[in-house]
């Protein structure tokens, strides 16, 4: 152990740290409370030490020996020499120097592939591709081909260093062991998409860096990435170097002061203009006060750097520093100049426009759907989209009705699947129902995305004629079934005029009443006639997907039992329930009927349960002779004069 460790400075910091920071703002804080573990015994080190076979850097060392066995450190803390053991890989040989290094670039072949290489590396990140059976109709798909790449593995590069704490879901900090740079730490993400050295030396730099940071008070999120030194030593820094980077990362580093003298805001301003010209400057805003902003802004705007602008007000507009009437009134000024040069800007920057200004009321759909016609074929289909999120995306339903027209841009169609609102319209049913039919089954195997995205569609559509949401009634249920359930049951083909529709949920109840599904059509014609009683609930094990909206996935009828002519399968059908001659009870609760009609045929019901349907046509009761007892509560009445006249017949009615 060396007699000059700091101990005694680095416990008083850390007091000033906890006393600064006392309800551990600061991120990850809370986990360590700015305490020490107890420090680690000689024999834990040195069985540490021969479990990894290299003698810990002396710094590190002296630290787990005097201060503590982890605890209070940057980010999540420091690990304990266990914890430290618990994270370790197997395969990585400690003994080897390390691979990383400052300005070290992994080559971008490094992320693994079966078919190539076995270690290659991937920058970009990318979605998870969906199961089959996750795609349904209840929820739209988006039109990007996703991919799931194969796990990264980079144990190679992290040879020759140990975890010693976390940064938060797969970033860590690592402690070089031997090597030119032993002593030092790095940050690095699990699979090697991020490696960063802090510009420290050694373990005790870097440590005594965060707890003076911390004591000052600074924002220090991401600690280690900016520079150090107070605001004096930044600025003189800055005058002292030509690189444009350094000065860059100068300038940034002056965010972890919470608050800026006035030599500091005085020097930025006149710094900035050294950077007036470039492309792109969202990272300089931020420091510039309200006037001083405006002004620069205005500089960038005369000499048309108008793509930047987009972005630089898209980031100062939750941090303008005016009031709430200066902060609209400066997005009104922006957003009216920038729509006028629209044409000027790349277009795949407008989506930026229109996501800020959508809402102020001077900004209308119809004032900017001509875009559509000058738009480049690679962003019409996201240009569509965010046209979709206008507010007055009703009221222009025909832009949106043109793109559902199209059947060979199938990426375009998507979006306008995507795009259109939702509306009880009745051309736009129609034009959905177009989409469905005129895919054709080859066309759907290609691109069956664009097929489930019109039905999904299609339906919610329909749900605005048939089962709108009305405020204080619960959405009745409406029933489905998962894709390869419908293609077991052939629920949609064709079938011949004249066949009996049996709708799956009627027959998966009789199914458990009568112990199996008929199986012949004169057993169906039989069974028909048997049923005097038919309760349609849906119960827990009736469930195939439990959603949480209204559209309820079931589990279908048995399908080994396949239905024969005239009989067959179909959604959204009820009307075998007319055909139930003998039918007493009959008790429908909780679900959407696309079609009551039905109820004119069943002659011998005397009591009628419609609770929470989206029953509403009081006519139809008058077609059933014999009823004697209804319950209407919670429907969506219409006619509702002819209940008076059924209530003077003697008819109880609930409602």
């Amino acid at each position: 152990m060396s007699e000059s460790f700091p101990l005694e400075e680095l416990r008083a910091l850390l007091n000033k740290a906890k006393a600064v920071d006392k309800y551990c703002y600061q991120f990850g804080a809370k986990s360590h409370q700015y305490q020490w573990n107890p420090p680690a015994s000689v024999e834990e080190v040195e069985e540490f030490e021969q479990k990894i076979g290299v003698r810990l850097p002396e710094e590190y060392r002296d630290f787990l020996l005097l201060a503590g066995n982890g605890g209070a450190g940057p980010y999540y803390g420091l690990f304990s020499l266990q914890k430290i053991l618990y994270w370790l890989e197997d395969d990585i040989d400690f003994k080897k120097e390390p691979v990383l290094y400052p300005g070290i670039e992994i080559p971008q072949e490094y992320y693994e592939d079966e078919d190539e290489d076995k270690y290659k590396y991937k920058y970009e990140d990318e979605d998870e591709e969906l199961d089959d059976e996750e795609y349904d109709c209840a929820h739209m798909i988006d039109d990007e081909e996703q991919e799931n790449d194969s796990e990264t593995e980079g144990e190679d590069y992290l040879q020759g260093c140990i975890p010693i704490g976390s940064q938060g879901d797969s970033y860590f900090m690592y402690l070089l062991l031997s090597g030119p740079n032993e002593g030092r730490v790095v940050y690095v993400e699990s699979e090697l998409t991020y490696v960063f050295f802090p510009r420290e030396q050694g373990f005790l730099a870097w440590y005594k860096r965060w707890l003076r940071e911390v004591s000052g008070g600074y924002h220090i999120f991401w600690f280690g990435t900016n520079l150090d030194g107070d605001e004096d030593e930044l600025r003189e820094r800055y005058q002292n170097t030509t690189d444009k980077d350094e000065k860059r990362l100068i300038l940034s580093s002056m965010e972890k002061f919470p608050v800026l003298s006035a030599a500091s805001k005085a020097w930025i301003v006149e710094a900035a203009q050294e950077y007036i010209h470039e492309s792109n400057t969202r990272w300089l805003l931020g420091f510039l006060p309200t006037k001083e902003l405006d002004a620069f802004l205005e500089q960038r705007w005369a000499l048309g750097l108008y793509d930047g602008i987009i972005w630089e007000i898209y980031d100062v507009r939750n941090r303008y520093r005016g009031s709430e009437e200066e902060t609209w009134a400066f997005l009104d000024h922006w957003g009216k100049r920038i729509m006028k040069v629209l044409p000027q800007i790349s277009q795949e920057h407008w989506y930026i426009a229109f996501e800020m200004f959508k809402k102020r009321p001077w900004l209308k759909l119809r004032d900017v759907a001509g875009l559509l016609d000058i738009v480049g074929e690679k962003e019409k289909p996201t240009l569509l989209r965010t046209f979709g999120t206008f507010p007055d995306a009703v009221a222009n339903l025909d832009v949106f009705l043109k793109e559902l027209e199209e059947r060979e841009n199938l990426e375009l169609l998507n979006a306008a699947l995507l795009a259109v609102p939702v509306v009880k319209d009745e051309t736009l049913l129609a034009a959905l129902e177009r989409v469905c039919e005129e895919l054709d089954e080859e066309l759907r195997r290609s691109y069956d995305l664009v097929f489930r995205n019109a039905r999904a569609m299609a339906e919610h559509v329909r749900d605005e004629f048939i089962n709108p949401q009305l405020l204080g009634i619960m959405r009745p249920r409406r029933i489905f079934l998962q894709i390869d359930d419908e293609i077991n049951l052939k629920v949609n083909e064709k079938h011949e005029t004249g066949g009996i529709a049996v709708h799956p949920f009627i027959a998966l109840v009789i199914q458990e009443c009568f112990g199996g599904l008929p199986a012949t059509p004169q057993e169906w014609d039989q069974t028909l006639l048997e049923i005097k009683t038919l309760i349609l609930e849906i119960k827990n094990w009736h469930l195939c997907v439990d959603g949480s909206t209204h559209w309820t996935y079931i589990v279908p009828p048995n399908k080994n039992i396949p239905l024969k002519k005239p009989y067959y399968y179909a959604l959204g059908d009820w009307s075998l329930i007319g055909r139930m001659q003998n039918l007493e009870r009959l008790v429908i609760e909780h679900l959407c009927i696309e079609d009551f009609s039905f109820l004119a045929e069943c002659k011998n019901v005397e009591t009628l349960s419609l609770c929470n349907t989206n029953f509403s046509d009081c006519r139809l009761l008058l077609k059933l002779p014999k009823l004697k007892k209804v319950d209407l509560s919670l429907c969506r009445l219409e006619h509702e004069h002819v209940l008076e006249t059924l209530q003077t017949s003697g008819i109880e009615i609930e409602r």
